[in-house]
């Protein structure tokens, strides 16, 4: 018994696999040794997908270039790491032997964003991603801090959450307006609600509204409903009149009167009374 525990303490010492060296145990056979040969700078893509299968399916599923890489492009070390001996980050491979940095010095730790290099393009939408997005999106970073509105003091990933792509929809967060959605003319008339809110509302400057000018009166009359009511009723020429007519392009843009009716009365009238709407009241509404 007690030459036996010598034994084993000596494999154990001497690093010998108790397993190859005991009397009772059998050679690889011939499907181990292909498995696992003993000269590793051989081993080829299979062999390694053979004991990697989720690796494998990563890559056949969503590796894009990777795919078509041989493993041993990038892991030209493997099978070292040891807990407590060996720092992961000097197993792992170095992106920059095939990539550089990419996206210019701001953002060199690919990790942070592409956090599985077997599916490199599919990108979860952490706080990393969104500290980086002005490096590769600066004129959208642009818009939002021009144009501020509540987008402004948000994070990028409040709204292209889940993953780098998404591109969400606006009714996530926001309720849309009352009514049906009337298209502009010529487009395919739809009876959903409205919820195609970038026709008029850029996402990164969302209270930029602009418009096409052949946006139907109903659209505008969603927000200002007295304002068509009073266009309606009025019984003028302006109530035949697209409200483009006199708001056109952007959202807050008002013609000058002059600007279509000339000046149809003497200058000594428009000193007296300042204003048209002195004496013609609002447009969506004149006075005769």
């Amino acid at each position: 018994m007690r030459s036996v525990f010598i034994w084993l303490l000596l494999c154990l010492l001497l690093g010998t696999s108790l397993f190859i060296m005991s009397p009772g145990a059998k050679a690889l056979d011939k499907e181990d040794q292909s498995l696992y040969p003993p000269d590793t700078a051989r081993l080829t893509r299979q062999q390694c997908m053979q004991c990697h299968p989720i690796i494998a399916r990563l890559l056949r599923e969503n590796g894009v270039a990777h795919r078509g890489v041989a493993c041993r492009q990038c892991h030209q070390k493997f099978h070292v790491f040891v807990p407590g001996r060996t720092r992961y980050q000097d197993v792992l491979p170095k992106c920059t032997r095939c990539h550089d940095h990419p996206h210019g010095e701001e953002l060199t730790d690919c990790s942070s964003c592409h956090t599985e290099a077997h599916t490199p393009l599919d990108i979860p939408a952490t706080l990393s991603l969104s500290q980086g997005c002005r490096v590769c999106h600066p004129q959208f970073e642009k818009e939002i801090k021009t144009y501020t509105t509540q987008h402004t003091e948000l994070y990028c990933t409040a709204c292209h959450h889940t993953r780098h792509g998404y591109i969400p929809k606006c009714l996530e967060c926001h309720q849309p307006h009352k009514g049906v959605f009337p298209v502009a003319a010529g487009n395919k008339e739809s009876e959903t609600p409205l919820d195609q809110c970038t026709r008029c509302h850029p996402p990164h400057k969302a209270l930029n509204v602009t418009y096409p000018n052949n946006t139907d009166n109903n659209t505008c009359g969603l927000c200002h409903r007295k304002a068509l009511e009073m266009l309606k009723q009025s019984h003028t020429k302006h109530s035949k009149l697209r409200c483009t007519k006199c708001h056109p392009g952007k959202h807050k843009t008002i013609k000058r009167c002059r600007q279509c009716h000339g000046q149809p009365h003497p200058v000594a009238m428009f000193k007296k009374f300042g204003s048209c709407g002195k004496c013609h009241g609002v447009a969506h509404s004149i006075i005769r």
